[in-house]
């Protein structure tokens, strides 16, 4: 089957994982586009016959984030190949590939492959650091080709389709974190990027220096975005405990890997 063009639909707080769907988006060897449906109200991409679909999302404790699923619920596909990118902080993907393979399936997406791609923990800083390193970035490479040869060698989509996608049903419940970005009053300039840049409306623009604890889940978009560096995430010594606690859990190299 012919594959004319890629477009990525991407889920991404801190931009690691929009670099990586940028990375095998650019080595499909096809013109692409990559689409960033962050921040909340993005329109989706409108999917046209021949294109390669890739929904590329970090793991949030071994789940999709929950803005993305309601991204997804208005994507509209035609047995469109979907190739499904997660990025995870050295941990574990758990329940992620499979609750995105069932949320694309239900809009006419078909998974034809994935990849896992270690990338820095957003929140727990110390984990993960300088990934994707190059060898992580190889295994984007690498799905790349192998997700075109594919392709290209397959007589229909169901010929190419994931046979297997881990994970469990019912999925991995998580709860969220209990640390969230907070603005320093004095470095905040009001300007409204953050509030622009949020995915679930916690932050409004009449109040950026204010952020909805309930609506908020710890993307790190508004500290990612903000222009005056005022944005950290809280937390003091609970959030430097946890954050000692998980680097030792999380020692380990784990790989990025791929599936086809």
């Amino acid at each position: 089957m012919d594959v004319s063009g890629v477009r990525a639909f991407v889920f991404s707080g801190a931009g690691t994982t929009r670099a990586v769907a940028e990375r095998f988006a650019c080595g499909c060897g096809v013109p692409h586009e990559v689409v960033d449906v962050t921040p909340q109200g993005a329109q989706v991409p409108m999917f046209e016959p021949g294109d390669l679909a890739v929904f590329a999302v970090p793991s949030y404790g071994g789940r999709v984030p929950a803005p993305m699923v309601e991204r997804i619920s208005r994507c509209v596909g035609g047995d469109t190949p979907a190739v499904l990118l997660v990025t995870y902080g050295n941990r574990a993907v758990d329940d992620t590939f499979l609750e995105l393979a069932d949320l694309v399936r239900k809009r006419g997406f078909v998974p034809v492959a994935a990849g896992a791609v270690v990338a820095h923990h957003s929140l727990m800083v110390n984990v993960a650091e300088g990934r994707p390193d190059e060898k992580d970035l190889g295994v984007v490479d690498s799905l790349a080709h192998e997700v075109m040869a594919k392709l290209f060698a397959a007589a229909d989509v169901r010929a190419a389709e994931l046979a297997d996608v881990p994970g469990n049903r019912p999925y991995r419940d998580f709860g969220g974190v209990p640390f969230r970005p907070e603005a320093d009053p004095a470095a905040c300039t009001s300007c409204g990027t953050c509030a622009a840049q949020c995915p679930t409306g916690a932050i409004v623009a009449a109040n950026p220096r204010e952020t909805n604890a309930e609506l908020c889940v710890s993307c790190m978009r508004c500290v990612a975005a903000c222009p005056a560096g005022a944005r950290k995430i809280g937390g003091g010594a609970a959030l430097a405990a946890a954050r000692a606690a998980f680097a030792v859990r999380c020692a380990a190299r784990q790989e990025s890997y791929l599936l086809l």
